[in-house]
């Protein structure tokens, strides 16, 4: 009998302690995931990364998975992540249009894929998840409730969801929800407009290079610019594609877009550490000039 007894209390503690062990396991191979982000902004051959780069999205979609969704770290990843691979081997990145539509079909799944994942980190905020279905005034009114520890989950999940709606200008119901992606990179700014080369300010330049009934503002676009090159020392090479792919077609200004094409051809690709963003800005240059050659 206590042999019987001992046996199912031995069953009973693992059992009980099953979740235990797998949540350990998942946060510990979580954390190994910082080094595989690392990894994969610091690599350099974008051929090499966009094919590694899936097999660590699903290894993330299986740790997200069984951790309920309720690991942060891991759920900033995937945002982080999926939202970067598809604004770097999706979009701009072919000049053949039938492959390019197939792309930007992909991009806009991926985008809403990593909104989501941010979405679960940041409606953990009980005042954030009951103003999203309010008027607009109450949730620009709640964003003070976010502070520096939020800056990356609110970035990336803006950034995400503002790509998504980019892609979906023909959706009325994506084009709504554009003042709160506003708000939320608004925030960002007001907490971290340094963040990481100044990236806020380049979510900035796409915004106010928008038609004046979204919101754009062709002046405000270029001092966004401008904030970018200063923060990063003129480094972070991303923002002159977007300038030039947004603000100079949109402003008509051919010898600017020659300008900042060229400076991209010419930047070292090692200027920054995180050269995949170089190598990404530079193949986009060239594929953006084939494609805009008769955009003036």
């Amino acid at each position: 009998m206590n042999k019987i007894k001992i046996f199912l209390l031995l069953f009973l503690v693992l059992s009980l302690s099953g979740c235990s062990i797998k949540r350990i396991t998942i946060n510990a191979t979580g954390s190994f995931m910082e080094d595989v982000v690392t990894a994969f902004f610091e690599e350099e051959d974008i051929d090499f990364a966009k094919e590694a780069v899936p097999a660590n999205l699903k290894l993330l979609d299986g740790l997200i998975k069984g951790s309920n969704y309720e690991n942060d770290d891991l759920l900033l990843k995937g945002c982080k992540l999926y939202g970067m691979y598809a604004m770097g081997f999706l979009e701009d990145m072919d000049t053949d249009k039938k492959k390019e539509k197939e792309n930007l079909k992909k991009a806009s799944y991926f985008y809403k894929k990593a909104k989501d994942y941010g979405m679960k980190i940041l409606t953990k905020n009980n005042d954030f998840k009951n103003v999203l279905d309010k008027d607009f005034s109450e949730f620009e009114k709640m964003m003070i409730a976010f502070n520096k520890k939020d800056v990356e989950a609110l970035f990336w999940t803006a950034f995400a969801w503002g790509s998504f709606i980019n892609l979906n200008k023909n959706s009325v119901e994506a084009v709504s929800d554009l003042p709160k992606v506003r708000t939320m990179m608004a925030r960002v700014l007001e907490l971290d407009n340094k963040y990481f080369y100044g990236l806020p300010h380049l979510f900035m330049i796409v915004y106010y290079s928008m038609p004046k009934m979204f919101g754009g503002d062709l002046e405000k676009a270029k001092q966004e610019y401008e904030k970018v090159k200063q923060i990063s020392g003129g480094k972070f090479i991303l923002a002159d594609f977007f300038t030039a792919k947004f603000y100079t077609v949109q402003k008509q200004d051919k010898k600017l877009f020659d300008e900042l094409l060229l400076n991209i051809e010419k930047t070292p690709d090692d200027i920054i550490p995180e050269k995949l963003f170089t190598k990404i800005a530079k193949k986009k240059a060239e594929i953006l000039k084939i494609k805009l050659s008769d955009a003036f």
